[in-house]
């Protein structure tokens, strides 16, 4: 049975308290009787030190009143001043306060004498030597002053004085004692608190000693007998447990609970055992466990693989590992008949290579028939390697077979010195029945895919776009030739997308979003089964026309979704387009010609007109004759060069003096001026001239035609790039950005008010296009509405001609620009000529018979030279437009050179300054070195 808990008295904790408190009680006493006493002698030596520097202080005031006594008494007798004589008696009144005060002291013997003989002094100098004396000043009796002065005070004085310095000597050996008393005090004090403090040491000392015997020891023996108890052994605690402190009811407590742990020692003895027996038994079967755990993981593995892999190398790698892991194979392969599929281990590749689909027929038999059979054969000793002793070797052949019974793979394994046994074969082929499956699986994936990737190839090789939606809306299925159609689209080959977004993506680009959303809206929703049809077109860079009918798509009777099929037709629209163009075209340009030859011919025929006026007539129905032939001539044009029946007669051909004879078909233009820049050294080409002139014909009529307030029309000729680019430049209405990629197009015509006011079939540009396109060169259209047109197009030059033209040289420098030259002459041939020259070397030419045109443009363009032909035959002569020239600032610093059959005046050469005059005929290479001389003078 167990102790109580102990009573107050006899616990550890009181007894503990009741002692520190009965020292920490006598110490308190002790140190504040200490400081008592420390107090006591202090306040005795504070009073001892304030009565010394009392009297000090008094005596000091005493000795310095009389000392001023008598200095101020000698310096009235002296000065016979009266704030002398009135500090005198302040000074009496102060020596007699402190006087008081020093008889209230205790005095000495001595000290008592003094102090009555200062008395007295006082009372006689105060009442009889100090009104005598003033008496003896203002009478001026010095004599008798100093008499009075000598009877006995002197005396007085010294003894004072005497008496001062010896009481201060007296004094300070007195202040020094008493600091030495202090210091001697306080180490008294000093000791005496140290000595308490060792008692207070000692104290402690004799608790913690008490404490630790009747805490610690006891401590130390229960440890003891807990180690002892532990080691097994016993330890007597008797003296212990008679205790009746917390240490009793602990020791106690403690030889319970051994006698308890004695007692049940042996049952746990017998029950550790027992659980040790049954953890090597958990043991053993946890091991099991987890090599069962270990292969089942595998199995598994195995088994997703099979399921889910359809990649053969992959199943063929993943069930060769398996295998191995499992069974342990030394060497192995495992392949597939069809295709060069192959995983091996231990084998070098060349090994491998040999063994792949070499498998005898005989083996291969046996394996549709048996699934799995061994083969033991004996290793041959030189095959033995370290081995001391001859073994046998097992070589395992088993199969693969699809749902037919056909071999499909093969697996061939070898194991060195271990059978194999039936439940392993066993095992193996029911493995190998699942392997056959998911081969299975594989090849109808395979079968599928190859299908699908079929139907997928033939949807994208349709021309039409193919779009299939979920009845959600969802994008399923599309096509490449709808990215191509639809270019915004394309994002849907990779993804599928919601009907939002692609609708959105279509709103964004079609010309009616609205009419176009409703109808894919209403041919989405399940209600939806017949057909329908929409057409929408499309804003890019050009339009294109799409038509797109809905079907819808069904699973059995279940509508799954509805299909989309997109129809470019752009070329149809366009071809519908051109035949309105062709009717509006012909009713115009046919029946307006027609009806103006029918008219005036029913003129003639029905009434008597004058002759002027039938010539008049006749003109114009030659006129619209020749109007009608040129339209029928384009149309057989067009029908010949698209049916490719076209003839082209191609010969070496000089574009410039094409180009200058083009300028003079058109020199009497009323409203036009046609003129060329001739800016190329190199202007033959293979072409055909008919055809080259029928473009530049189109081209400038179409300018002219175009420009109705009338403009320069420009014709430029430049090398670019091995080509010769010719651009025809005109000053009139200009094209539409928008309208320019259209215009080549047959019966296209702009559409807008202003031209449609002017006549035109529409076909002009496509036949030239035509022409250029067949010559080799290409052609173009740059202009801006309301600023005019420029139409570029190129010919490939004849390189062996222009390599030719090259070898000459080149009198000017390279980087020389701008070296403009114009010719001003009415005779082709020479004007041509004479531009030949000039280009060989270097100079652009500008060509001109009209004086007028010459000059504006003469200020306009910067010139480094002028040739002119005196005899122009318009309304100036060659020397007015020479005049004209030097009066003018712009041009009068212009080298001008004279080009004509007259003999020369040399009277015209000085007064204007001409360059050189030249008489025809001339060579045309002095030209050129009068002009070089000149741009190089100027250089």
């Amino acid at each position: 049975m167990y102790k109580s808990f102990p009573r107050l008295d006899k616990n550890i904790r009181s007894q503990f308290l009741k002692m520190l408190f009965k020292v920490s009680i006598t110490f308190l006493i002790i140190v504040i009787v200490f400081f008592l006493y420390v107090k006591s002698s202090n306040e005795s030596l504070k009073v001892e030190r304030e009565a010394v520097r009392e009297k000090a202080e008094i005596v000091g005031g005493l000795a310095d009143s009389f000392n001023g006594i008598n200095f101020r008494a000698r310096g009235y007798y002296a000065f016979q001043n009266k704030q002398e004589l009135q500090l005198l008696h302040e000074n009496l009144e102060e020596f007699e306060l402190y006087l008081n005060k020093f008889g209230q002291l205790p005095h000495t013997k001595e000290e008592k004498a003094l102090y009555e003989e200062l008395l007295e002094f006082s009372q006689n100098y105060k009442t009889v030597i100090l009104p005598q004396a003033i008496s003896y000043v203002d009478a001026n009796d010095y004599e008798a002053l100093r008499k009075l002065s000598g009877d006995g005070t002197n005396n007085l004085v010294n003894k004072f004085v005497a008496y001062t310095n010896t009481y201060n000597k007296k004094n300070e050996i007195e202040l020094n004692n008493l600091f030495s008393k202090s210091i001697e005090k306080a180490q008294n004090f000093t000791l005496i608190s140290l000595l308490l403090g060792i008692i207070l040491l000692f104290f402690v000392a004799i608790i913690m000693r008490r404490v630790l015997s009747n805490v610690i020891q006891p401590i130390e023996q229960l440890t003891n007998a807990t180690n002892a108890i532990t080691s097994g052994h016993f330890i007597d605690l008797s003296s212990l447990v008679q205790k009746e402190d917390e240490l009793g009811i602990l020791a106690n407590s403690f030889h319970k609970m051994t006698m308890s742990i004695q007692e049940k020692e042996e049952v746990l003895t017998t029950q550790n055992e027992e659980l040790t027996a049954q953890q090597d038994e958990l043991q053993g079967n946890q091991i099991q466990l987890q090599h069962s755990l270990s292969q089942l993981q595998k199995y598994n593995d195995l088994n997703h693989v099979l399921t889910f892999t359809l990649d053969k190398q992959q199943l063929l790698e993943n069930l060769n590992e398996y295998l191995n892991d499992i069974y342990k194979f030394d060497t192995s392969i495992l392949y597939l008949l069809e295709g060069h599929v192959y995983v091996s281990k231990g084998l070098t590749k060349k090994s491998t290579e040999l063994l792949v689909g070499n498998l005898n027929k005989d083996k291969q038999v046996r394996l549709e028939e048996e699934k799995s059979f061994v083969i033991t054969r004996k290793v041959i000793p030189g095959a033995q390697d370290i081995a001391q002793h001859p073994y046998y070797c097992y070589d395992l052949y088993s199969s693969v077979l699809n749902s037919e019974g056909h071999l499909v793979a093969v697996m061939m394994a070898t194991r060195e010195g271990f059978p194999f046994t039936c439940h392993e074969i066993e095992d193996l082929n029911g493995l190998m029945n699942r392997v056959s499956i998911a081969f299975e699986r594989i090849l109808m994936y395979e079968e599928v895919e190859r299908s699908r990737q079929l139907n997928q190839n033939i949807i994208d090789n349709v021309n039409e776009g193919i779009q299939l939606v979920s009845s959600t809306g969802d994008v399923v299925l599309v096509n490449k030739a709808l990215s191509q159609i639809i270019p915004s689209q394309n994002k849907l080959n990779k993804q599928h997308v919601s009907q939002q977004t692609w609708l959105e993506d279509l709103q964004n680009i079609c010309d009616h979003p609205e009419e176009l959303t409703h109808f894919f809206t209403e041919a989405v929703v399940e209600d939806f089964i017949d057909k329908r049809t929409f057409r929408y077109s499309i804003s890019q860079s050009t339009q294109v026309f799409v038509e797109v009918y809905a079907t819808s798509v069904y699973e059995g009777e279940e509508k799954i979704g509805t299909m989309f099929v997109h129809r470019d037709i752009t070329r149809e629209y366009e071809v519908d387009q051109m035949k309105s163009e062709l009717v509006s075209t012909v009713s115009h340009e046919l029946r307006t010609p027609l009806s103006s030859v029918l008219g005036f011919t029913e003129l003639l025929l029905t009434k008597e007109l004058k002759p002027e006026r039938q010539t008049k007539y006749i003109e114009t129905i030659h006129k619209e004759a020749v109007r009608l032939t040129n339209l029928i001539n384009d149309f057989l044009d067009l029908q010949r060069m698209e049916s490719g029946k076209q003839q082209y007669s191609m010969q070496q051909l000089s574009m410039d003096e094409l180009s200058i004879n083009i300028v003079n078909r058109f020199r009497h233009e009323t409203n036009h001026h046609v003129h060329l820049i001739d800016k190329a050294k190199f202007v033959n080409v293979n072409g055909d001239s008919e055809r080259l002139v029928q473009v530049f014909i189109n081209i400038i009529g179409n300018a002219i035609k175009f420009s109705p307030t009338g403009g320069d029309v420009t014709i430029s000729l430049e090398n670019v790039n091995e080509m010769l680019q010719v651009s025809v430049k005109d000053q009139g209405i200009g094209i539409p950005k928008n309208e320019i990629p259209k215009l080549f197009q047959k019966f296209k015509r702009i559409d807008n008010s202003s031209r449609r006011q002017i006549g035109g079939t529409g076909l002009g540009l496509s036949i030239c296009k035509e022409i250029i396109t067949k010559h080799g060169g290409d052609i173009w259209i740059n202009s801006e509405e309301g600023q005019g047109t420029t139409v570029y197009f190129n010919l490939p030059l004849n390189i062996k001609t222009s390599a030719r033209q090259n070898i000459e040289g080149n009198d000017l420098d390279e980087e020389q620009t701008g070296l403009n030259v114009m010719i001003i002459e009415d005779d082709l041939s020479l004007a041509l000529l004479l531009s030949e020259e000039l280009k060989s070397k270097g100079f652009t030419v500008l060509f001109h018979d009209n004086t007028r045109l010459a000059f504006e443009e003469a200020l306009q363009t910067p010139l480094v030279g002028i040739v002119i032909d005196l005899m122009l035959g318009d309304e100036i002569n060659g020397w007015d437009f020479v005049q004209l020239l030097k009066e003018t600032e712009q041009t009068s610093k212009i080298p001008i050179i004279i080009s004509s059959a007259l003999d020369e005046s040399k009277e015209n050469v000085e007064k204007y300054n001409i360059e050189k005059y030249f008489t025809k005929p001339y060579p045309p290479e002095e030209l050129s070195k009068i002009l070089v001389a000149s741009v190089v003078c100027q250089v």
